[in-house]
């Protein structure tokens, strides 16, 4: 009795595994395929990440028989440039998922791959027919135009759209496109335009735009002059655009935009003189403006290009003069957002001295050389260029010389000549004589921009105060500044020595606004306008 107790026992344990078996069964993936009345569901992902779910009968049937294609040994190397999709299969608690290569330009030329990596080609008439579906739709050019609008290029996402793209098969099929219900509030717009941009030009366009609920206009596109506003204010504005269907295009359809314009009202320019000497700078403010959008235009040319930086609400540009600017009148013409203001303004002569160097021909070949002036202007074009920041970061100071003002020397704008080679040149700044060793201040509050040694100029550094205004300190130790450091007016920032060119131990002091040289002289005696 015992022992038939422990056969039972024993064929029980080995049945184990078999009724285990049948009950954990899973279907492999081939049978999932050749099943397709197992299959419940199928979900595509084609290749821009967009997903599908598939559950009617009959499209289940035909992408269950899509997966049921040829073994082959591997995918042609050619075949992974095409986009893939993948498939996945439900049947139960079991997925299995496939990924196919497509291409619409070879529709005959369809692979995929199975979950152990084994590779297969699909039947090409059953491929041509999945790619004429409206779920193949990355296979196709089918992107819908993109809206920008405003300074910035803000992208504006359609809030409802119906869009068709044409399949292999030369028939237009409707897709699904995603909508968003957001509502974007866009800053830096022109009220005369919007800043209005597609991807694709529509065949028309309707502008509608609102105020509190209520509808002000709709019209379009090309008969839009602008929002006239009298307070700065949010506009709700709709922008609903059709494309027709066009030879050459593979979609069409129409689609409604909408987003929030902060609208300003008219632009005001104001100068701050219209009279200056050479070397002297003028401000220039254009109210309720972007900076970006203003443009400048002067008859004749005088040699200068103001850069506009935001202030607040508004736009704000030093236009400097030079010694080399021509003296007499120039007519000055800004734009922006539609709206032209010109004015003219007189540049008066200044009266320059004169000053000579008798050093011997070999320093001045030496310190002069091609190799030298080189390094200077590569110096001074990468501070040009380098940015500004956007605002006066010395507001409200009057400028303080960098050291004694009777130290004063050589003027802003002499002529100077080299005796031993008569080479002649203008000078740029001005000069200070003092001891060596003595205290360089900064003539405004500002950031260090540069710190280095210039074969003519000797010790550097220099300083940024915004709105493009830099001050320049030369023949000057600069182990006591770094770029980036922060100084206030007044601050000790150098100790005068004697490198670079020049007479004894003086300190070279320049003012530039954007890529002029402007008279420091002016500058301490006036401050910076605003």
């Amino acid at each position: 009795m015992k022992n038939k107790v422990i056969i039972v026992i024993c064929v029980a344990i080995m049945l184990v595994p078999a009724v285990l078996a049948i009950f954990l069964y899973k279907p492999q993936a081939p049978e999932i395929v050749k099943d397709p009345e197992g299959v419940s569901l199928v979900t595509i992902t084609d290749a821009n990440s967009n997903t599908y779910t598939i559950n009617d009968k009959e499209e289940i049937k035909f992408l269950t028989e899509l997966a049921d294609g040829t073994s082959v040994a591997a995918i042609p190397d050619a075949v992974y440039g095409f986009k893939t999709f993948v498939l996945s299969y439900t049947r139960g608690d079991t997925v299995v998922s496939y990924r196919f290569y497509m291409s619409s330009e070879r529709p005959d030329q369809v692979y995929y791959k199975d979950g152990e990596d084994k590779c297969y080609k699909a039947d090409s008439l059953k491929s041509r027919t999945f790619m004429e579906k409206s779920y193949a739709v990355s296979l196709y050019d089918t992107a819908v135009p993109v809206l920008t609008v405003g300074d910035n290029g803000t992208v504006i996402s359609p809030m409802e759209i119906s869009w068709n793209y044409k399949t292999v098969d030369g028939k237009y099929t409707p897709i699904s496109v995603n909508t968003v219900l957001e509502v974007k509030n866009v800053d830096k717009i022109s009220k005369k335009t919007l800043g209005i941009s597609f991807s694709r030009k529509p065949s028309n366009v309707v502008v509608s735009v609102s105020d509190g609920g209520e509808q002000l206009f709709s019209k379009l596109l090309e008969d839009f002059t602008g929002i006239s506003a009298k307070e700065a204010k949010y506009y709700k504005i709709q922008i609903h655009a059709k494309w027709n269907e066009e030879e050459g295009q593979n979609s069409y359809g129409e689609a409604t935009y909408q987003f929030n314009a902060y609208i300003m009202p008219d632009a005001e320019f104001s100068f701050t003189a219209t009279d200056v000497q050479q070397g002297g700078v003028i401000g220039i403010t254009v109210k309720n403006a972007s900076a970006a959008g203003v443009s400048f235009e002067c008859t004749p040319d005088i040699k200068a290009t103001p850069v506009f930086y935001e202030n607040g609400e508004d736009a704000f540009a030093y236009l400097p003069t030079s010694y080399d600017t021509d003296p007499g009148d120039y007519r000055l013409r800004l734009m922006y957002d539609g709206i032209v203001y010109e004015q003219n303004i007189t540049v008066r002569e200044y009266k320059y001295n004169s000053k000579t160097y008798t050093n011997s021909e070999s320093v001045i070949n030496s310190v002069f050389s091609a190799e030298n002036k080189g390094i200077e202007e590569n110096v001074k074009e990468s501070v040009f260029t380098s940015e500004s920041a956007s605002g006066l970061l010395c507001a409200g100071e009057k400028p303080k010389v960098p050291t004694k003002r009777s130290d004063h020397k050589t003027g802003y704008g002499n002529y100077v000549t080299l005796q031993a080679t008569d080479e002649k040149t203008r000078h740029d700044g001005i000069d200070y004589d003092v001891s060596k060793g003595s205290d360089v201040k900064a003539i405004f509050s500002g950031t260090v921009v540069y710190v280095g040694d210039m074969p003519i100029h000797g010790g550097t550094v220099v300083i940024d105060h915004g709105n493009g205004v830099r001050s320049w300190y030369c023949r000057v130790d600069t182990s006591m500044a770094t770029v980036g450091q922060t100084v206030s007016q007044g601050d000790v920032i150098a100790k005068s020595n004697d490198s670079g060119f020049g007479d004894s131990s003086r300190v070279h002091l320049g003012v530039s606004v954007g890529r002029t040289f402007v008279s420091p002289l002016w500058i301490l005696d006036n401050g910076l306008p605003n």
